[in-house]
């Protein structure tokens, strides 16, 4: 069978109704970091009952469902994520309503509420399409995996991170985190610094008596400032960055004490050629500058966090299957490219597992007031991740 023609039989057999009803549900089950055991059942029961050959949730409440092939090609593990960041000043976060897309300057309908785009949705479109092959009546040559994860927005270790080191593996991989329909290769890397400036406490009646932290953490903030604009460029992942994300001052229970320690967290984004060791270095060097070598002293740095920079390159033949499968669907070259903000697919990749992006919706309006999913989107990435992973696992036709 052609590959037309086999494309042609997954788009017959995807219940785009039940696919855009799947998709409404689970933006209505409200799934916080940490709150997400809801809509992972109501995920693994959608697996069971669209035959996926194994379905678990596992000890951190990942749902891990399983379509078994024969063992004569590739794997591929697909994942996204369960839960979503707070409302914020969002209204009816969790209607999932029909809207007309217009409102956004785009076409057709869309899902609005927390969690459509960002990523619940894109999920179900996953889902969707390992299934559309087994109900198509092909026969993949390697296991098809998909991960629901858990507690992505806290960058935490419980999820597809946890079950690639626990043993579960495969050949190549796919993120269904949002792409608009392209392709994307990875992103940057994120290291986040923990930064304490020291002063000493004094009355605020008699403020030179002591010295302000606040005060002597201003050379610093002032020099992060200029210190981003020497960042380089990367052609693919984007700029590297860096920023504040956050300051507190201490003591600060509503005394009149001058604050002793302030306390910042420090995100430096780095792209290919760079690293968590030379990030630490040059964030230590601009302490050193405004400080001297007080460390331990007036100053210290410790790394808190470290998310790995994620990139799979255009010639892996995950990479060239997605693109094959996005051209069959639109008949357009899709556009080649990287998220801004980061995926847990990077820790397939950093497991050695190649791994691209290809899913539904736009990330610019992840975590907005305004997320929101096209149903065309969803459906074109349903046929589209279904023949990529038809074309990397070799499915063919049952006998």
């Amino acid at each position: 069978m052609g590959a037309v023609a086999k494309g042609q039989t997954i788009d017959a057999v995807i219940d785009q109704e039940r696919l855009i009803a799947a998709c409404r549900d689970v933006v209505r089950i409200e799934s916080l970091t940490g709150g997400e055991a809801k809509v992972a059942r109501y995920v693994a029961d959608l697996m069971t009952a669209l035959e996926f050959d194994k379905v678990e949730i596992d000890a951190n409440g990942n749902v891990i469902g399983i379509m078994q092939g024969t063992g004569e090609a590739p794997s591929v593990m697909l994942n996204g994520h369960l839960d979503h960041v707070p409302v914020g000043a969002m209204v009816d976060p969790f209607s999932a309503v029909l809207v007309d897309a217009a409102r956004w300057g785009e076409g057709g309908q869309a899902i609005y509420g927390r969690g459509s785009c960002d990523m619940k949705c894109n999920v179900v479109a996953g889902i969707f399409a390992v299934a559309a092959l087994k109900q198509a009546g092909f026969a993949p040559g390697g296991d098809v995996i998909i991960v629901a994860d858990v507690e992505e927005e806290t960058d935490s270790p419980k999820g597809v991170k946890s079950v690639v080191q626990r043993g579960l593996r495969a050949d190549y991989g796919i993120s269904v985190e949002a792409t608009c329909g392209d392709v994307y290769l990875g992103h940057r890397g994120k290291v986040e610094f923990d930064v304490r400036i020291f002063g000493r406490t004094a009355h605020a009646s008699e403020p030179s008596n002591g010295i302000s932290a606040i005060y002597e953490a201003m050379p610093f903030i002032t020099a992060i400032r200029t210190y981003e604009q020497s960042l380089g460029n990367d052609p693919l992942l984007g700029a590297a960055t860096v920023a504040i994300t956050g300051l507190h001052s201490s003591p600060d229970n509503g005394t009149a004490v001058i604050p002793d320690l302030v306390r910042m967290r420090v995100d430096r984004r780095y792209v290919r050629g760079e690293g968590p060791d030379v990030c630490l270095a040059e964030i230590r060097g601009l302490l050193v500058k405004c400080y001297g070598e007080s460390e331990g002293k007036s100053w210290t740095i410790e790394l808190s966090n470290h998310y790995p920079l994620m990139f799979t390159p255009e010639t892996s033949p995950i990479a060239q299957a997605a693109v094959q499968a996005v051209q069959d669907v639109t008949g357009r070259t899709p556009r080649i490219a990287a998220w801004r903000f980061g995926v847990n697919g990077t820790f397939m990749t950093e497991a050695r597992i190649p791994t691209i992006g290809i899913g539904p919706g736009n990330e610019i309006w992840a975590h907005t007031p305004e997320e929101h999913i096209g149903t065309s989107d969803i459906i074109a990435a349903t046929r589209a991740i279904a023949r990529a992973v038809a074309v990397i696992t070799q499915a063919q036709v049952k006998a």
